[in-house]
């Protein structure tokens, strides 16, 4: 019924089709005044009331879409409540829109900008921006359309009512690239999708109505292309230098791949409705622009001195990512990465990106991500007392944002040291933006070193996160953030280490618990903090910290917070009473410490539980 929902803002949605919606096709809600979501290519039909519901603030921001038989492209919700939300559309293509491309609210202030929009109508009147009077306790009253800055801001001009379409024009940019590849990148070309290309590029089809008995349309045939292209890469040895001077980096590989639209690389890629050519390849990243040509099913990708063939199946084949591209590199070896639309893929080594442009290098051997989206998100890992070594990382990766980790998906790092090319751990309190790495709630990141270039290295945000295997080599404001979910959420920490952490590595600002379980701590302040007024849990088991500053675990005792600690081993070079084990404080805008040591719930271990200097 409901189609896609983005119930936090700040989505990418990406060349996808609705073939028949039902109540809305796309849901925005929640975020703030600068959330922004972006809708680029795709398109729908069959939309007897809205296709885009925008309900929460911030902006939505629509380029290359078709529409057929709908009402409304983009609706501001009328009876959400008293909020400024913005909408840009271009490049759009509207057939027979029942209502109006756009509606907003004008006594909530919207603002909608539009331009490049051609319209097929047989109605007498076409509305392109409609505006209404906002009801947050009855219906909204429709109070007039048409061209009225700031609400509707666009002129005659951007408006093209029963035009040639086929003479739309769009903004359309390109770059070259130095390796062998021709990328190219298309911004916002007016959509002149047909009815026969809808059928083909739609990639689901869904049957919301009463007829359901309704044909669907369906792509059932799987094609596969397989071509091995040898590649040329600069390789360099390097040593990877870390505090302790204890690690020697491999010899290394290097790629890097700017933002959507520019690639940079040595890579040799034939995407979707590309022929193939021998040590050459056309590689295409659609913004904003949706065609009536049809693309092939397969796509295949090569990289370094082996293989890499990459499939999909069901649909249109075609090798998109959210606001940027990732590099992946290996120095020998194959890579193989399939997508199978409905299924999970097995023993395939798949790679997601969303934010950013990605500088990643790695040592000899396959040195790849693994992205694996599933309905489970389970760790079959337990926790061991760690004895102090630090895993010896296998390359490394820059991010020009946040790494984004989906619902679902399994990131595994291989190893590889993961950090911002455009920070630097300065002074100052890091928000997300300043992280590594954003896990969604189900989301798993695992078999990575978190480098020295970043503030808040790995943000949790909506809770019921996994983080196993992840090192923090040098933690700046917090290592890992924990914040939202309820009461009943939990974020696992397993077999992870940390050091350099002059204040908190682990801290927890959401509700339900945090289990940590096997953990090397090293120069660090605390190694768990509670923050906030709600009752937190915690559970610390098989630790190893060495010469703590001010804790293992700090908790609020006015807040009921509960720890519950076991085997955990310290060294100290500050003698054994000195060590705070479990320390509880009174909660507040500034907390006081009020004492430590076993508290019945507040701070559950025994003697036994600690070894100190042992």
């Amino acid at each position: 019924m409901e189609g896609v929902h983005c119930d936090k803002h700040d989505c990418t949605i990406e060349n996808v089709w609705w073939d028949d919606v039902c109540e809305d096709a796309l849901s925005v809600k929640g975020g703030t005044a600068s959330s922004v979501t972006t809708v680029t290519g795709g398109g729908a039909r069959s939309a007897d009331d809205k296709v885009i519901q925008h309900n929460g603030f911030g902006t939505v921001k629509i380029d290359g879409f078709y529409g057929e038989d709908i009402s409304k492209l983009y609706r501001s919700c009328g009876t959400c409540g008293d909020k400024q939300r913005k909408v840009s559309v271009s490049n759009v293509y509207v057939v027979n829109p029942g209502n109006a491309v756009v509606t907003v609210n004008k006594n909530w202030n919207d603002e909608a900008t539009l331009s490049n929009v051609w319209v097929k109508s047989s109605g007498d009147k076409v509305k392109i921006c409609q505006w209404s009077q906002g009801n947050a306790n009855g219906e909204p009253s429709i109070l007039g359309d048409g061209p009225s800055p700031p609400l509707c801001q666009y002129s005659e001009s951007d408006v093209h009512i029963n035009g040639d379409v086929s003479q739309a024009t769009g903004n359309s940019t390109s770059s070259s690239s130095t390796s062998n590849e021709t990328p190219s990148s298309s911004t916002g070309s007016s959509s002149t999708a047909t009815q026969d290309g809808f059928d083909h590029l739609v990639t689901g089809v869904g049957v919301c109505r009463a007829d359901a008995s309704q044909p669907e349309s369906s792509e059932t045939q799987q094609q596969q292309a397989e071509e091995a292209t040898q590649q040329t890469q600069q390789s360099s040895a390097s040593a990877s230098s870390k505090k302790s001077d204890e690690n020697d980096d491999a010899k290394n590989e290097e790629q890097t791949v700017p933002p959507s639209g520019s690639t940079s690389s040595a890579e040799s890629a034939t995407p979707s409705g590309s022929s193939t050519s021998t040590d050459s390849a056309t590689k295409s990243s659609s913004t904003g622009s949706a065609t009536d040509t049809s693309s092939n099913d397969s796509t295949t990708q090569s990289s370094t001195a082996g293989s890499s063939t990459q499939s999909s199946s069901a649909g249109s084949a075609t090798n998109t990512s959210s606001k940027d591209s990732t590099t992946q590199s290996s120095a020998a070896g194959s890579a193989t990465q399939s997508s199978t639309t409905g299924s999970t893929t097995t023993g395939s080594d798949t790679q997601s990106s969303t934010a950013g442009s990605t500088t990643q290098s790695s040592a000899a051997g396959s040195a790849t991500q693994t992205s694996t989206n599933s309905s489970t998100n389970s760790s079959t890992s337990t926790g061991s007392v760690p004895d102090g070594t630090w895993p010896t990382s296998t390359g490394s990766v820059k991010f020009t944002a946040p790494h984004v980790i989906k619902a679902g998906e399994v990131f595994d790092g291989k190893m590889q040291t993961f950090d911002r090319s455009d920070i630097t751990c300065t002074g100052g309190e890091g928000q997300k933006d300043t992280a590594v790495f954003l896990v969604e709630a189900g989301g798993t990141l695992k078999n990575a070193i978190i480098g020295k270039n970043q503030k808040e290295g790995v943000h949790c945000d909506d809770h019921d996160c996994t983080i196993e295997n992840v090192w923090w080599d040098d933690v700046c404001e917090d290592a890992l953030s924990v914040k939202g979910g309820t009461a009943s959420s939990v974020t696992t920490v397993t077999n992870c280490g940390a050091r350099s952490a002059s204040d908190k590595v682990v801290q927890h600002n959401g509700y339900g618990t945090v289990s940590i379980d096997g953990f090397y701590a090293e120069e660090f302040g605390k190694l768990y903090r509670s923050c906030g007024d709600i009752p937190r849990t915690v559970t610390v088991k098989n630790v190893y910290a060495v010469n703590p500053l001010v804790s293992v675990v700090t908790v609020n005792k006015n807040y009921g917070d509960k720890a519950t600690l076991s085997n955990i081993r310290i060294k100290t070079s500050n003698g054994n009473s000195d060590v705070k084990v479990c320390q509880w404080s009174q909660g507040g805008s500034t907390p006081s410490n009020l004492g430590d040591g076993p508290s019945g719930t507040l701070c559950q271990y025994s003697e036994s539980d600690v070894q100190i200097n042992q």
